[in-house]
């Protein structure tokens, strides 16, 4: 199944990861809308935009110039919203993760150009919670990219109870087009496959604070030199058979029974939140950021994640 009849694209939400889709898409050839109710949000996502494209052609990461790539993203109010779907092939939202406010989108959007395919970059709601009172609930499907969405190959693709195959099919077309990694996620679950994982590692290092096992700063330390320097070339299926199945499942006997299972995060992640601290974008988390140093941290974690893109990607072309 061809995408080839998909050639513009509109993201709603003008965010981190609004920024990101929407590059994907523009670097890939596709005529790009960026719609947002903020105008402040527009200009910014404008200039990251730019910014990120330099970043990739430094790394020798694009197939053209800079200045052809950025010409074919326009930005605009979210006023004109219909107007704007009844011209786009592929419409994909990445507003804050509220229900109600996604259900009214495409609500909104459910009558309007029937042949354009609804994406939502949920990362963690059911297509079929999303497609509630839908009239067209085949053609909604779920779009799951990572931040930084203009880095990260994965995309997870999930659907709904009533997703089309039509749907699904192009959806991967276009995924591979635009030079990411699709995995298609075949059951419906909340989270789906990477934030379950990430949630329930997230669970256990929370224990392990809370316990006062490690701090913070080793406990970075131990998984970026250890399983998540592994993690870049073998995923966990690869690594387990390395170590061996037996190993693998003597070890998993002893350990299961003592990790946590709690069913609720960690109180000190709730102190941390109502005292302020939500990480980068307060200036205090499990770190502190200063204000002149906000925008450098950013761009350093950028800057490795774009050096191991390159890595990836000539590895990639090899297998």
């Amino acid at each position: 199944m061809s995408s080839d009849n998909i050639n513009t694209a509109l993201v709603i939400g003008a965010g981190i990861m609004g920024a990101g889709i929407a590059q994907n898409f523009a670097q890939a050839g596709l005529t790009v809308k960026v719609v947002d109710i903020n105008a402040n949000a527009l200009t910014n996502c404008s200039e990251v935009i730019a910014k990120n494209l330099r970043s990739f052609q430094d790394y020798e990461l694009l197939d053209e110039a800079v200045d052809p790539i950025a010409a074919r993203i326009s930005f605009d109010d979210a006023a004109d919203l219909i107007e704007h779907a009844e011209n786009c092939d592929f419409i994909v939202e990445a507003m804050p993760e509220i229900l109600e406010l996604k259900q009214e989108l495409f609500s909104q959007l459910d009558g309007v150009n029937a042949n354009a395919i609804l994406a939502s970059n949920t990362s963690s709601m059911t297509v079929s919670t999303l497609a509630q009172g839908l009239q067209t609930p085949e053609r909604l499907i779920g779009l799951h990219y990572f931040n930084p969405a203009h880095i990260i190959p994965a995309v997870e693709v999930h659907t709904g109870k009533d997703t089309s195959d039509l749907t699904i099919e192009k959806t991967m077309t276009l995924m591979h087009r635009v030079g990411k990694k699709p995995v298609r996620v075949r059951k419906e679950v909340p989270g789906f496959i990477i934030n379950r994982l990430t949630g329930a590692m997230e669970r256990e290092i929370d224990h392990l604070l809370d316990e006062g096992v490690v701090t913070p700063e080793d406990l970075d330390t131990a998984v970026k030199a250890s399983y998540g320097f592994r993690l870049a070339c073998l995923g966990p299926m690869e690594a387990e058979d390395m170590i061996g199945l037996d190993t693998a499942a003597r070890a998993s006997a002893n350990l299961f029974p003592t990790l946590s299972n709690s069913a609720v995060p960690s109180p000190g992640i709730f102190e941390k939140v109502e005292r302020g601290e939500l990480g980068i974008k307060s200036g205090k988390g499990w770190y502190d950021y200063p204000d002149d140093a906000k925008a450098s941290l950013v761009e350093r974690n950028n800057t490795r994640l774009l050096q191991q893109l390159k890595i990836f990607n000539s590895r990639e072309g090899t297998e």
